[in-house]
This record gives C-alpha cells, structure tokens and sequence, in this order.
C-alpha cells in the first residue's frame, strides 16, 4: 500500500505558530502521522546519527566535486582573476575601489555590482595567497557549496518534520546535482554560492527568531539584516530573501493573522532595507556610467516583442525544468540562436505555459493540504523569476546557474512525492540509484570546466546551434596553436558567422567577423602571403570579411549612441571592437593598399588611445609608402603615449638616418644616443605629435585628455 506524507499541521507554543509539522507515514507500514518536534525546540543536540547525516552529506558532495580541484579557470573567471587589479593585494584602496565600483571595472560592460564576491576572490588572491592557481577558488568554491548543503539539510529537517530519513534524501540529491556544476566547479559560480547561502542562512534564522522576544530578538533582526545585505552585495538575485520570508508565513501560517503578521514586520523590513540600501548603492555607482550596451545575441528578447518575449522565457522555464529532471544535455552557453524566439504556434512554449500555470495552480489549490508542495512551487518560482525574463530582460536568455536555488525546491518535492507515492523501500532504492545517477554525471561535467577550450568542445554537442559557443570554440582553438588548429578555427568561426549573418547588422558580435577576417590573414600567410596567388587569394577573402566587420562595428556604434542620447546620457566612449580596424588594417597593407590601411588604423586608435598597439604598424605603412617624416611622427606619439624608450630610439634614429638629420636629432651626447629636442626637425615632429594626438583625443570624445596631453610635449607651448 503506497505510503503518504501527512501535511497536517501540529499547533505551536500560543503567541506563534511558524510551521506546518509534516509527517511521514510508518515507512514499514500506514499508521497515524506522527508529529514532530517544533522548530523552535528541536530535539537536544549531540545525536549521533544526526552528526553522521550531515558528515554524510558532505562525503556524497566531496565524492561528486573530487575531481573538479585540479581543474584551471574559464570564461569569466579567467577574466576576473588575471586581469582585476583590485584583487592582487588586501588593502583599504583596494577595498574601496571594490565597493565603490562596478563588478567590472574599469571595462564596465553590464550592470553588475557584486563586491562581496570580489572580496572572496581578494581574499583567494592576496591573503590565501593563490594568485593565480585555481586550486584554491576550486576550494573555497566547494566549500561554500559543502555549507550549503548543511544549511540545505537544516531547511529539510524542517519541512519533513525532523524527520531525517527524507531530509538526507533531499539535501544529498541537491548537493549532487549536475545542474549545480555551473555554479561549484566555475569559480565563477561564487556569487550564485554566496547568494544562495545567504537566502538560505536568513531563512532558517527566520523561523528561528519568530518566537524570541527582547534583546535576543533585537538582535536576530539585525543579523538578518547583514545576511541580507551579503546576499544582495554578492548577487542581485539575493534580493528574493523577502519574498522568501513571505512565502514561509503563506506556506506554513502565521498564527492569529494580525497578531502574527505584526510580529514580523520587523523581520520582513530588515531584508527590505537591505534591498532599499543595493537600490541606493547602485544608483550612485551606475547613474554617472553610460547606458550598459545590450548584447542580443546573448539574449534575443532584448529585440523581441512583447508576447514573444514572454512566450520565449516559458519555453526557457520548460527547458529549465526538464534539465532539473534530467541533467544529461548540459551546457554554459545558449546564445542565438539555439533558442529560436517563440511565436504563436510553438508547442514547446505552449507546452511549457500549461505546465507551468497547471503546477502552480495546483499547488496554490492545495496550499492548506499540502503546504508543502505549495512552498515548493513558490521557492522555485520566486527564486528564478529574477533571472527568467518575465519580468524584464537580462544579460543572458538562459543559464544553468540560475537554478542552483530553485534546484533545492526540486529536490524536496521530489523526495517528497517519492515517499507518498512509492512503497518506502522502493522509494529509498529509487531515491539511491538517482543520487548515484547524479553523483556520476556531476563527475562527468566537471572537466568541462578545465578552460575554455575544454569547455566549449563538450558544449558545442549539446547546444551546436549557439553561435557563442562556435566562437568560444574557434578563438581558443586558435589560442592553443595557431598552426596546427588554424584549420578548424576557421570551421568553427565560419559556423558561426553563418548562424549570426541573418541578423540586422547593429545586432551581429563584432568580434566573430574580426577574428575570422584574422583566421584568414594567418592562413594566407602561411601560404606565402601576398606574393603567391594562394595567399592572396586567402588575405582578399579576409578582407572581404573584415569589410563586413567594419559595417557590424559602424552599426554597433550608432546604436549605442541612440541608447546614450535617448536615457540622456552624453556620449563617451565608443564602442566598436578596435581588432576590426587593427585586422582590417593589416590586411589592407599586405595587399598594399596604404591610404586604406592608415585610415583603418586611425580609426582604430580612437577605439583605446591610451594603447601604443598601432603605433609601429601605422609608422611601417607610412616607411611602405616612402614618408619616413611622418612614420617618425607616429613613434613620437608612441613615445608620447608611454615615455621615451631606447628600442623606439633605435627606430628613430634609422629614420632620421634616412632623411639626414641623424647628426641633428642624435648627437654623440656624453658618450650615449639621446635624442636632442633641441634640433629643429625632432622639435617640429614632437610638437606635430602632440597636436595629432590631441586631436585623437578629442575625437575620442576625451576632451580633457586631449588638453592635458599637449603639456606632454617638452618643447612645445
């Protein structure tokens, strides 16, 4: 006879009740539910089996992430660890520059501000000492996800009603999880574990908190506060905690309603006031910044209609769902278009909407029988509607880690219905054959994640209509090895220019054409270049591409000067991809076509003019069309730009050498080569290469740089 699990509730002490005490059935026979012990009293401390259930606990999650501590950085860890300064030592600047800016700076892309991840990786970086070395994020990741866990496990005593059997059953699927790889095994999965742990951690002292009183009251509302505050200052989808308060008091009754309610309004303000003082930070660290670019390839529904929009984020929420049942076609990258926009007749969003509304229908029907089941299908909607495009559009359309929450809700109604559906032993051999199903595809995934080039290989099966993942694949092919890989760079960044090519031109990636235009110069080149017919023909077909580059780039920064204008912001940087005209450029020279090239290049500079990168290549262009004078004046920028060096000197002077004012711009000066700003040819170049420079600048839209560099110049006014 199927065994149930009692959803009746056991009355509390008199001022609150804050739970619903779940019963299970006998698990070797049906018999009356037996009530539990109220969460407020647990059962005394210091029971050996419960101490076993969670060392347990953390052995199954170690066992799935034992081979994920050996592996390096990819995608955004990469970036962030080997490039954010503000991480290389624990110091109060340091600190400040974290709080005070955004997750990105200075190359602020998005958004995002998140400082107490970066503190995490500060603290990885400069006090544990691993630089660089990704074992130790890999450690303190699974760390992190091992006290998630517990606190899981903790939560689930709760809802089975202390019962420890289905709580172990729940806490274990959720640590084992595929899913969660994105999350624990990319380092930059920090945020969502410092999130997840701070919703989870203010949960549990909710339901703690309700029944004291005084001081110690007093006291639990100012450290939910601070949990709150971590939790929202680690990642934005935090901000859920008091939607989350909320919904426990729906799930599990408040007591007398206006009695019960009042009591918590303290607790439900404090998580507010965290959330009013995100609101207030990022509006003083965003409002100076320009309106964020808005990629679309990485989420169409930023272009979508609005039914579209909705209708596409359903059948991403089905998609969700299917992979939390079945984690077997993972991957970190659903770019366009490997989800197609949803339109009137798409089944899957269709299907998608009637499960959906159909499940949380249900469970709200049921709330006072099943309460459980309703705070499941609450915690999984609330905890994903910030990421799920209903609401607005985000930065991505589709991210496994968006489930490392809402996989919890997963898994405890899972287990859930496996004991009241199932005959107990056969639910524990299911529920146990499941857990080592997911043990071992966690353990497949995880090498994934050992860098980008592993990564995006296993991904590119999964989801190959998914033009990022091609190019991921393409440009660290072409990092590995540029000579033997070359071919299959230029397959992988050709498929995914194919898929990109149907778009409107100010909705393509910019970098995608560029780096293929580059795939090819290398490959003409390694035919010999210009001089043989074969190398020609593959630098003609770089340029061909490269040429369309340029149109995507144009696009590009005139629809991000709109978006500027139109949120009344001036205009600053701009924001075309500088490898189109450096590639462009290039290309251009070696098919000699040199008033090309040098405009190419020009423009290119205007993209990063702090950068000396274009420098030697636009004084070659300028020596291949025999003005040696105004090739000096580009090394003179350069040596503007970044002081005056000797290995730019030596080129100088074989400049110099040809036009005859070696004698004047390098006299034999106490033994030694320097150049003397006194000769009336260098004083004319340097003084042209501050203004040059300055009129880049001001093209630029830099106007201060471009007045302040003129004082660079040391013999001009």
């Amino acid at each position: 006879m199927p065994v149930s699990l009692s959803c009746q509730a056991d009355p509390l002490c008199a001022e609150h009740r804050t739970l619903v005490i779940l019963a299970l059935r006998a698990l070797r026979k049906p018999k009356s539910p037996v009530l539990s012990n109220s969460p407020s009293n647990p059962p005394p401390g210091g029971n050996p089996s419960a101490g076993w259930a969670r060392l347990g606990l953390c052995a199954l999650a170690l066992i799935a992430y034992a081979n994920s501590f050996g592996l390096g950085l990819t995608t955004d860890a990469r970036s962030i660890i080997t490039s954010d300064v503000r991480i290389r030592s624990a110091s109060a600047a340091n600190l400040s520059q974290i709080l005070n800016h955004d997750y990105w700076w200075p190359m602020s892309a998005d958004r995002l501000y998140r400082p107490v991840t970066l503190v995490s990786f500060l603290w990885n970086y400069a006090v544990a000492g691993n630089g660089e070395n990704a074992a130790g994020y890999h450690g303190a990741n699974f760390l992190l996800h091992a006290i998630n866990v517990l606190l899981v496990y903790e939560l689930a005593l709760l809802l089975f009603g202390r019962r420890r059997e289905p709580a172990f059953f729940a806490a274990g699927l959720w640590a084992v999880h595929p899913i969660n790889t994105e999350c624990v095994t990319n380092v930059a999965g920090r945020a969502d574990l410092l999130a997840a742990m701070a919703v989870l951690a203010g949960l549990l002292l909710y339901t703690r908190m309700i029944a004291w009183t005084g001081g110690r009251r007093w006291l639990a509302e100012a450290g939910l506060f601070a949990i709150a505050t971590l939790g929202e200052f680690s990642k934005e989808n935090a901000a859920v905690l008091a939607g989350v308060l909320l919904l426990w008091d729906l799930s599990f009754g408040i007591g007398p309603w206006r009695e019960g309610l009042w009591r918590r309004i303290p607790a439900y303000a404090a998580a507010t006031a965290a959330l009013l003082l995100l609101w207030w930070m990022r509006l003083r660290i965003f409002s100076p910044l320009p309106w964020p670019e808005s990629p679309y390839v990485a989420n169409p529904l930023i272009g979508a209609g609005f039914w579209a929009a909705r209708l596409t984020a359903l059948k991403v929420i089905g998609l969700d769902l299917w992979l939390l049942a079945c984690p077997i076609g993972l991957s970190s990258d659903r770019s366009f278009n490997q989800i197609p926009l949803a339109g009137a007749l798409d089944v899957a969003a269709w299907a998608a909407l009637l499960m959906v509304s159909g499940c949380l229908a249900l469970a709200v029907a049921r709330r006072r029988r099943d309460p459980l089941i309703f705070w499941s299908a609450g915690f999984a909607g609330l905890t994903l509607l910030p990421t799920s495009n209903l609401l607005f559009p985000i930065g991505t359309i589709m991210a496994e880690r968006f489930l490392y929450l809402p996989c919890i809700a997963f898994a405890v109604a899972l287990v859930a219905l496996a004991f009241r559906y199932c005959p107990p032993v056969a639910a524990r051999i299911a529920l146990a054959i499941l857990l080592a199903f997911w043990t071992g595809r966690t353990l497949m995934r995880n090498p994934a994640w050992n860098n980008n080039l592993t990564l995006a290989q296993a991904d590119v099966e999964t989801a190959p209509a998914s033009f990022g993942l091609h190019e991921h694949l393409a440009a660290a092919l072409f990092e590995q090895d540029p000579q033997r890989n070359l071919e299959r760079a230029i397959h992988e960044g050709e498929t995914a220019w194919r898929i990109l090519s149907v778009l409107p031109r100010q909705w393509q990636f910019q970098p995608t054409p560029a780096n293929l235009g580059a795939y090819y110069r290398f490959k003409g080149d390694a035919l010999g270049g210009a001089a043989t017919p074969q190398g020609r023909e593959w630098h003609e077909k770089a340029l061909a591409i490269l040429q369309q580059a340029r149109e995507v780039a144009r696009a590009a920064e005139k629809s991000y000067d709109e978006a500027q204008l139109a949120h009344h912001k001036p205009l600053g940087k701009r924001i075309a991809f500088r490898d189109v005209y450096f590639n462009l450029g290039a290309v251009y020279a070696l098919l000699g076509r040199y008033p090309e090239a040098l405009e190419a290049y020009r423009y290119g500079r205007l993209l990063d003019p702090g950068s000396t990168d274009p420098y030697d290549e636009l004084a070659a262009v300028y020596q291949a069309e025999g003005d040696a004078g105004r090739a000096a004046i580009m090394l003179h920028e350069k040596n503007l730009l970044e002081g005056y060096r000797p290995q730019t000197w030596d080129a100088l002077k074989k400049l110099y050498d040809g036009l005859g004012e070696a004698p004047c711009a390098f006299p034999a000066l106490r033994g030694g080569a320097e150049l003397d700003f006194n000769c009336a040819r260098v004083k004319s170049d340097v003084c042209q290469a501050a203004a040059d420079l300055s009129r880049m600048w001001t093209e630029a839209r830099n106007p201060e740089r471009a007045a302040a560099l003129r004082l660079m110049a040391p013999v001009c006014p």
